[in-house]
């Protein structure tokens, strides 16, 4: 079987910020300057999920061996289920937070970019670059909608729908809702309104993210906030929020200071509400494949991180350190 040929993708990240493992964080001015380790993360700050080989069984991850060296490009976590984006496979794989392998959902495209799950357990996927189309599925793989992604909507870096409303982010920056007609197959989604940054998950507000320099970033939100790190920025790997209110940050950036650019860490940080640091954690940026999602936060500030290596993919939970237990102070 001959598969279909894959556009190049690269994590770009136009929101794009470098951390460095804070053990400490204080105010100076108005920035938060966050004090670098060249610690790792403490064990038992990791647990692993998930853990499959590469191939297209139950639980089994498809890979392309070729320049983009497509592979999961996407995972979704909703209630007490996680759900991975299996373009290679033509699919998206449930499985429990145990690990356990639920069911599949065929999704008729081998490239699919970008996966997200409403309230209700319906699956949307998108394929930004090679169709440019959106289907939403039932939780048990029952095709919706079809919609054609707006010919205005140029380079996407996410989906996310709720409560039956749907939004595109352009960029990692302006955010377009969009209508989709159940009743109209394939016909183009309408344009309903903007917003000018990420929906937070606990509040009706938004949040937007800008570097500032090579070691600032400057996080807009409830509470704008400017953050300093000590090391040069390499790129962003995701702004998350939870129903706490919490906004988290990560990057990847260089693992020594004077170091290999190309050699970097992943970097996460946490911001409470009222913009102090609640705390962070480093961990590894080793991939065999191209994907558009490294990790995510749930609603309940659960971090996920997506690995891959030659052996397969695995999905491992970290442990945030925050401020109460790890003296961060502002």
């Amino acid at each position: 079987m001959q598969l279909p040929a894959y556009p190049v993708r690269t994590c770009l990240f136009a929101l794009v910020l470098s951390m460095t493992l804070p053990s400490a964080a204080r105010a100076l001015g108005d920035v938060l300057q966050v004090s670098p380790t060249d610690a790792c993360a403490a064990p038992g700050q990791m647990t692993v999920l998930l853990q499959g080989s590469w191939g297209s069984g139950p639980g089994e991850f498809g890979k392309v061996d070729e320049a983009s060296r497509p592979g999961p490009m996407d995972f979704a976590v909703r209630e007490d289920s996680l759900y991975v984006l299996d373009p290679v496979n033509a699919r998206v794989q449930l499985f429990d937070l145990d690990g356990d392998f639920l069911r599949e959902i065929p999704i008729g495209t081998r490239t699919a970019d970008f996966v997200c799950v409403d309230s209700a357990g319906n699956v949307t996927v998108l394929d930004a670059f090679v169709k440019r189309e959106i289907k939403t599925f039932s939780p048990h793989g029952e095709l919706l909608s079809q919609a054609r992604l707006p010919a205005s909507i140029g380079l996407c870096s996410a989906i996310f729908t709720e409560g039956g409303r749907m939004w595109v982010e352009e960029r990692h920056n302006r955010v377009y809702e969009l209508g989709v007609a159940g009743d109209q197959p394939g016909a183009p989604a309408a344009l309903v309104g903007t917003l000018p940054g990420r929906r937070l998950k606990g509040s009706p507000g938004t949040v937007h993210a800008r570097k500032a320099g090579t070691r600032d970033v400057v996080v807009r939100g409830a509470t704008p906030t400017r953050l300093r790190f000590a090391r040069p920025i390499a790129s962003i790997v995701a702004l998350e929020s939870d129903d706490a209110g919490r906004v988290y940050v990560a990057a990847a950036c260089r693992s020594a200071p004077d170091g290999d650019p190309w050699k970097t860490d992943i970097v996460l940080a946490a911001l409470d509400p009222d913009g102090r640091i609640a705390g962070a954690i480093r961990m590894p940026n080793a991939y065999v494949t191209d994907h558009y999602r490294k990790l995510l936060v749930s609603r309940a500030g659960e971090i996920i991180q997506m690995q891959t290596a030659d052996d397969g993919v695995r999905f491992v939970r970290w442990t945030l350190t925050t401020r109460a237990a790890g003296g961060t102070s502002r």
